[in-house]
């Protein structure tokens, strides 16, 4: 018991660790691409030779050089550096999830993060690339289409999951209904309900969406 007790702190201990690296992280990305911006639009923001300081003009032929690509250099630093951001937030959902549900599951919502997350990606470039703000608000939010179209199901099955968890219906050891299938309760998870089979030769896996929405049968134990 004591074993199973240090290994469970030992393992918070661990989590905690990981979300405290994975906001340092986050952090420094964004620091070094804000200095990376700063340094590349005062290296090579000078348009003409008359612009450039006195300090700079030696380097005139680079800077006038590169000035025209200005735009994709920010857009290649935004990306790449935003996506290290997206990676980093995407692993901090994960670990968050591991803690209330099983591995499939918090993979399949780090995925739908990180997918979220290069769609904010593509919007901020379409910004760079761009001064109309409604440009970008258009690819942010078909971005957001895509992805709310591609992962619907999986959507609603983790929603209906997050409010049987909270709402609680039934608990473990229970035996239920649910779609014709009768079984015992065995765990609840967030994108599917298990349930064992009465003679405990298999279990059946209902997902959480079609939980939410049949009429579940829930047999009430007598003392009589």
């Amino acid at each position: 018991m004591l074993n199973v007790m240090t290994l469970s702190i030992s393992e918070v201990g661990e989590k905690i660790q990981s979300l405290r690296s994975g906001s340092l992280k986050i952090i420094l990305y964004i620091v070094v691409l804000a200095v990376s911006l700063f340094l590349v639009n005062f290296l090579f923001g000078w348009g003409s030779f008359e612009e450039i300081p006195p300090y700079l003009q030696p380097y005139s032929s680079i800077i006038l050089l590169i000035h025209p690509y200005l735009v994709y250099i920010r857009a290649v630093l935004l990306f790449v550096l935003g996506y290290f951001v997206v990676k980093v937030i995407s692993g901090l959902v994960y670990t968050y999830m591991r803690r209330v549900t099983d591995h499939p599951t918090a993979a399949t919502v780090r995925s739908i993060t990180r997918i979220s997350g290069i769609a904010v990606l593509l919007s901020l470039m379409t910004s760079v690339f761009t001064v109309n703000p409604a440009a970008a608000l258009t690819v942010g939010s078909f971005g957001g289409l895509v992805v709310g179209f591609a992962f619907q199901k999986i959507l609603s099955h983790v929603i209906a999951g997050i409010f049987l968890l909270l709402s609680r219906p039934f608990t473990y050891g229970d035996t239920v209904t649910v779609s014709g299938h009768t079984g015992v309760v065995k765990q609840i998870k967030l994108m599917r309900l298990v349930l064992e089979a009465k003679d405990g030769t298999k279990e059946i896996l209902i997902p959480s969406g079609t939980v939410v929405e049949q009429i579940i049968q829930k047999k009430i134990s007598s003392n009589a």
